[in-house]
C-alpha cells in the first residue's frame, strides 16, 4: 500500500513538472493615452528553464529571444538583422507568466527584486501586504512601497507608490483561469500616472494558453539565423 502511494505520488509529481516545462499563449496588448490607442499582438513561448521566445505579429513582425538573465536578441526577419542586448529589463522574469509558472504568486517576485514584506492586514476576504525596498535597486529608487492585494489566494491588485507616497501605477489581475498547475489571470490591466493630469492605460489579454504536452511549437526552439547582421539597438518600429 505504501509503495503504491509512493508510485502514485512520483507519477503525479513528474506530470506536474512536465506540465510546467512549457507554456505558450497569444497576447493582445492595447495601450491608450490622450485619446489615442495602440494595439500589439504577440505570441509567447516560455520554458521553465527561463528561456522565452516572443513572436510579435502586429504591427510589425519581429522576434525576441531572451532568458532570465536578460541576455536578449531582437531579430527582424524581413531584413535579417539582429540587435543584441544584455539588460535585466529584458529578462524573461519580467513576463507575468513567469511568476505563476514558478509559484511566486504571493509576492510576484518582489523579494527577488529587493523588496521586503513590512506589513500585512486583512479586510474582509482580502489580504493586503505592503512591501518596501530592503536594498538599493532601480525599483527602490522609483517606489517607496508597493501594496499587493490577494483574494482567494491569488493577487487581484497592486499599487506602486512613488517617493512622495503618491500612487504612480495600479495593476489589476482578473479573469483567472485554471491551467494544469496554477491559476492565471487572462486579463491584466495597468494604469500608469506619468503626471498628475495624465494616465496611460495598458490592457493585456491572454488567450489560447497551452501547457505541457499541448504546448507544441517549433518556436520554443527558435534561434536567430547565424548569418543575421548585427545592428545597433533601436526601439522596434524604427525607421
Amino acid at each position: 500500500m505504501r509503495v503504491t502511494s509512493v508510485v502514485l505520488f512520483l507519477l503525479f509529481f513528474s506530470s506536474v513538472l512536465y506540465a510546467q516545462n512549457r507554456v505558450s499563449a497569444q497576447v493582445e496588448v492595447k495601450r491608450a493615452n490622450k485619446g489615442q490607442s495602440v494595439t500589439v499582438l504577440k505570441e509567447l513561448f516560455f520554458s521553465a528553464n527561463g528561456n522565452m521566445v516572443i513572436r510579435f505579429t502586429y504591427p510589425e513582425e519581429y522576434y525576441v529571444v531572451t532568458n532570465n538573465f536578460g541576455e536578449a536578441k531582437i531579430y527582424f526577419p524581413k531584413t535579417n538583422e539582429v540587435m543584441l542586448i544584455n539588460d535585466k529589463s529584458m529578462s524573461s522574469e519580467i513576463e507575468p507568466l513567469y511568476y505563476f509558472l514558478t509559484n511566486k504568486i504571493e509576492d510576484l517576485g518582489l523579494r527577488s527584486l529587493g523588496f521586503s514584506l513590512t506589513a500585512t492586514r486583512s479586510e474582509g476576504n482580502q489580504i493586503i501586504r505592503t512591501y518596501t525596498p530592503s536594498s538599493p535597486n532601480n525599483l527602490g529608487l522609483l517606489f517607496s512601497k508597493i501594496e499587493m492585494v490577494h483574494e482567494n489566494h491569488v493577487p487581484i491588485y497592486c499599487a506602486y507608490y512613488d517617493l512622495k507616497n503618491s500612487v504612480k501605477q495600479k495593476v489589476y489581475y482578473s479573469d483567472y483561469q485554471m491551467l494544469s498547475f496554477t491559476a492565471f489571470p487572462s486579463r491584466i490591466t495597468e494604469i500608469s500616472y506619468p503626471t498628475a493630469n495624465d494616465s496611460i492605460v495598458s490592457r493585456m489579454l491572454y488567450s489560447n494558453i497551452k501547457t505541457g504536452r499541448e504546448a507544441v511549437s517549433s518556436l520554443f526552439d527558435f534561434s536567430v539565423p547565424p548569418d543575421a547582421k548585427v545592428v545597433d539597438y533601436k526601439l522596434p518600429g524604427r525607421k
